[in-house]
């Protein structure tokens, strides 16, 4: 078994072209990917397009839920003032460059996505087996990380947009890092720039082994694309990222 994890594209396709690109020359037997897909980039149509190229299962992320929902309590997104604003004001955008029929396609997403090996299962999710929000890192306790996991030999996730691998007993937790936003913080509320370098993970081998990958991208070209696409707070998103 060999498989390529990719998560949270957050509708940066260049991104996801990069990592794409490498996958193909892993030889993977298939791809799976963790959630967060159009929301928050210039591309959402572009990422959506992608994946149904492609032909993977996709499971369902809180940044999914919110563009079909507009909630942004509900899916998670803990923000109220001006961001809060801005949220709802991307989302409304999104949703129009995807048109229904996409966002169909992200409301057939899964909660969860089961790969079986020789150990047993190992479920794919976007931030828990039980949830699309909760944030887990690398300090999270132990038994909570127990809990999550149960009876499965391993869990893979995405949501916090940080690559690492922790041993549980006999099973494993692993976070695929992020394709479109990957940035280095200690918490997922920090300030924080994106880097040119798109976070993948590959599954392969019996036992499982996880090996983490980062494509290279240019960021000059999303910062065009920001531009281009007519995006609320296109200036605001521009600077996020190293000119």
């Amino acid at each position: 078994m060999r498989v390529a994890l990719i998560s949270d594209m957050h509708g940066n396709a260049i991104a996801l072209d990069a990592v794409l690109a490498e996958v193909e020359r892993e030889q993977v037997e298939e791809i799976v990917c963790l959630g967060d897909v159009a929301q928050g980039g210039a591309q959402p149509a572009e990422v959506v397009d992608r994946l149904r190229e492609l032909g993977c299962r996709c499971v369902f992320g809180n940044s999914d839920e919110f563009l079909l929902t507009l909630d942004p309590e509900g899916s998670g997104e803990d923000v109220d003032g001006e961001e809060r604003e801005r949220l709802l004001r991307r989302g409304e955008w999104s949703r129009q460059q995807l048109g229904s029929d996409r966002l169909e396609f992200l409301q057939a997403f899964e909660p969860v996505i089961e790969l079986e090996t020789d150990e047993g299962g190992i479920v794919c999710c976007h931030a828990t087996p039980t949830s699309n929000t909760e944030i887990i890192l690398p300090e999270t306790p132990r038994d909570r990380l127990a809990t999550l996991i149960g009876d499965a030999a391993g869990v893979i996730g995405g949501h916090v947009h940080l690559q690492w691998w922790r041993r549980v007993g006999t099973s494993f937790w692993a976070c695929a890092g992020s394709v479109g936003l990957a940035a280095d913080y200690t918490e997922p509320t920090d300030e924080h720039r994106f880097g040119p370098l798109a976070d993948y993970l590959v599954l392969s081998g019996s036992p499982s082994r996880v090996e983490f990958r980062r494509a290279p991208f240019d960021a000059r070209e999303v910062i065009r694309a920001i531009h281009d696409s007519g995006m609320p707070d296109a200036e605001r998103s521009a600077l996020e990222w190293p000119a």
